[in-house]
């Protein structure tokens, strides 16, 4: 009996001495890392554009975002506009997500007010939608701050001589893309 009592006893403290080892009071203070990093947030809005933005440590990055809607006033894709450094061949840099079932043979249509439309492929799809990538000259730029609508012109596989066209406004663009300051690098 005393064996059983003896052995239960040593079995009982092995198992709560970890219990005991990590009281509150014997905790180390950690020192908060302090961050300044914060989520994306609407920093303004001017027209059909938003200047959406990122603050990492000391830096905030911004982009120029537009939903685009179809004739019948529903959102399809989604437009977003990098700001490029002065130097690069091209001044911005445009990523478009369109629906899945957007047809990637088609490419994706884009044009300013009468300007010739031009075709870009896409890159690839994922869960939020196919994506199409491309970069705007300085030249193209002020087309856009000049003009007053575009149009973007989507492919679906289910209705493949049906393109959807979609209304790209103008907007407030030239406001937007002058409160965003150029990059340095």
């Amino acid at each position: 009996m005393k064996f059983l009592t003896f052995t239960f006893l040593v079995i009982n403290l092995a198992i709560s001495s970890p219990l005991f080892a990590q009281s509150k009071d014997e905790e180390f203070p950690v020192e908060a890392q302090k961050t300044e990093d914060t989520g994306p947030y609407i920093r303004e809005t001017h027209g059909s554009w938003e200047v959406r933005c990122v603050k990492l440590s000391d830096a905030e990055t911004c982009t120029l975002y537009q939903l685009l809607k179809d004739k019948n006033d529903i959102s399809v894709a989604e437009i977003n506009i990098e700001i490029l450094p002065v130097g690069n061949q091209a001044s911005a840099g445009i990523t478009l997500i369109t629906p899945l079932g957007t047809s990637l043979e088609a490419q994706l249509g884009w044009h300013i007010d009468e300007q010739k439309v031009r075709q870009y492929p896409y890159g690839w799809c994922e869960q939020s939608g196919c994506i199409a990538r491309f970069g705007l000259t300085e030249e193209d730029v002020v087309s856009m701050k000049k003009g007053a609508n575009g149009k973007v012109y989507v492919v679906s596989i289910a209705t493949p001589n049906e393109p959807f066209e979609l209304n790209l406004s103008l907007k407030g663009f030239t406001a937007a893309w002058n409160s965003v300051p150029q990059p340095t690098q």
